[in-house]
């Protein structure tokens, strides 16, 4: 399977994240627009899906919108999934998400993101 299909198939529609995330719908797509938020197209059909990287079973990795933000320019989800995903040497071995969760400090993911 190609990394896209990985991604869409792991992906959440956006109805099902905005409950997740205790928001609305509407809320999600300005997210989207503002780049605060990554979201592909759904296969074969209208709207939208929300890859998993972004969220958590209570909601929303922490800092996300700060972070995707921090490139300053596009990057494809399938990027962004594939950093978010990636253990890193530079964060003590384990990935941006996982970072993320656990409490790290978001200036460092920021810092990562501006770079590349």
């Amino acid at each position: 399977m190609t990394r896209q299909a990985l991604m869409t198939a792991d992906a959440v529609p956006l109805a099902e994240a905005a409950r997740r995330m205790g928001v609305s719908d509407a809320r999600l797509r300005q997210r989207i627009a503002a780049g605060s938020l990554m979201a592909v197209h759904r296969p074969h059909g209208r709207g939208w899906l929300i890859p998993a990287f972004q969220l958590t079973e209570a909601g929303e990795v922490p800092h996300l919108g700060r972070v995707l933000q921090a490139t300053g320019r596009p990057v494809s989800a399938q990027a962004m999934d594939r950093f978010f995903r990636t253990p890193r040497e530079d964060l003590e071995g384990v990935s941006p998400r996982e970072w993320l969760i656990a409490g790290g400090d978001p200036a460092i993911i920021e810092s990562i993101l501006s770079g590349l």
